[in-house]
């Protein structure tokens, strides 16, 4: 598109400060602080974090034996933190390459500036609707456990993962043609280059669906499945406690059985005696399993639901803080634009607040998809555990194999 360049000297003519309402000088301090300051820091850390969780969610899923259930979870860990990874870079470098209203050429940072949005609002619906198929597979596996071996495999959670990044992609399509690059010739033939809204391109229809589709859906969705699951572990945990204490009472009352049959005479004292050092040998075999040592079937069953438990532990913490970080903010955003029309060429007040909103929103965005790495520290067991033998092995790498083999060949 090519037009008539306009006056650039009275265009780029700066308004001094008394002229300027008390809202735009309270948004150009909010850009500053979650924009400017905030948001790199955050997504910095998201960077290392982020990077960090996939090296140690890979590692656990090529060194542990891992169930089916186990695996279909770490997939979805993976995929996450890959989508967040990018976010991520993309809102770091979105914070960090200069803002330009003019052009003088085309490079990179113009169409970054040009198409990045598009790309920043994939990996947000993205990662979105990850959490969702996670937290759906974890409430079947949970709370409906016979379904559960019939829906959820290894091959059907790919296939959900890669619908869920087909699915985001098309639908980010239209908004890539939202804006569009304006070249403008000025009056000296030289040419300016600036990235505008396109004229006559109405989106109303389009972001009414993409609330209720990526905003208001997931958000019922995962308020459903994690008080659910919350529910179930609370239960399972009163029946577990309910248990441990019956067969304190079955103990108590085997002892006491022995104890009055003793003084039945020799055969049946033997026979106690014999009962309670089988007994006495059971109780020893499950503590010394309990500490470490080679599992019983019904021990790697304990520690199999120990798992199960972590990784449902570690999504449900997931969840919260996307229901804390993310969706009261994309309802807060709808409803104010429906309360107060936003006039973007006026800039009345009502903008600059909804300015506001945007930015503290934005950062809250960054954040959420910034600090699963510490919710995985903080909730999940295995994950500290192969973090710090991870850490240890960057530390103090293993001798090499001749070393090893020489040992041996010198003892004898």
């Amino acid at each position: 598109m090519m037009a008539k360049c306009k006056n650039l000297s009275e265009e780029n003519l700066s308004i001094p400060i008394e002229n300027k309402s008390t809202e735009y000088i309270l948004e150009k301090n909010v850009y500053f602080i979650f924009m400017e300051i905030g948001i790199p820091i955050v997504c910095a850390f998201g960077l290392v974090g982020n990077m960090l969780s996939l090296l140690v969610l890979t590692k656990e899923k090529v060194n542990h034996c891992l169930t089916k259930m186990e695996k279909s979870a770490h997939i979805g860990l993976i995929a996450l933190a890959v989508s967040d990874f990018m976010f991520c870079l993309l809102a770091l470098l979105f914070t960090i390459l200069p803002t330009q209203d003019i052009y003088l050429e085309p490079n990179g940072i113009m169409y970054y500036r040009w198409l990045g949005n598009g790309f920043i609002t994939f990996f947000i619906i993205n990662s979105t609707w990850l959490i969702v198929v996670m937290a759906g597979e974890r409430y079947i596996a949970v709370c409906h456990p016979f379904k559960a071996r019939k829906f959820i495999s290894l091959k059907k959670t790919k296939i959900a993962i890669c619908l869920v990044y087909v699915v985001c992609m098309i639908s980010t399509i239209p908004l890539f043609f939202e804006r569009e690059i304006v070249e403008e010739i000025c009056v000296d033939g030289s040419k300016l280059y600036k990235i505008e809204k396109r004229k006559n391109y109405s989106n109303q229809t389009r972001r009414m669906v993409w609330s209720i589709v990526f905003d208001f859906t997931p958000s019922i969705a995962l308020l459903y499945f994690n008080i659910c699951l919350v529910w179930k572990i609370r239960r399972a945990k009163q029946l577990r406690r309910e248990m441990t204490l019956g067969q304190g009472d079955d103990l108590i009352m085997y002892r006491s059985s022995m104890k009055s049959t003793d003084d039945q005479g020799t055969h049946s004292s033997s026979r106690s005696n014999n009962s309670c050092n089988e007994f006495r040998k059971a109780d020893q075999s499950e503590n010394f399993l309990i500490r470490g040592k080679p599992r019983t079937i019904s021990q790697h069953k304990r520690g199999s639901d120990s798992a199960l438990n972590s990784v449902t532990a570690t999504l449900v913490a997931v969840v919260v803080l996307f229901l804390i970080l993310v969706s009261p903010s994309e309802v807060i955003k709808f409803i104010y634009a429906k309360i107060h029309p936003i006039d973007r060429d006026a800039k009345n007040k009502h903008y600059h607040y909804y300015q506001i909103i945007l930015h503290v929103t934005n950062f809250m965005q960054s954040l959420n998809f910034s600090i699963n790495f510490i919710l995985y520290c903080a909730v999940n067991k295995s994950f500290r555990k192969t973090l710090r033998s991870l850490i240890c092995f960057c530390q103090h790498p293993r001798p090499r194999a001749r070393f090893i083999k020489q040992i041996p060949n010198r003892i004898t």
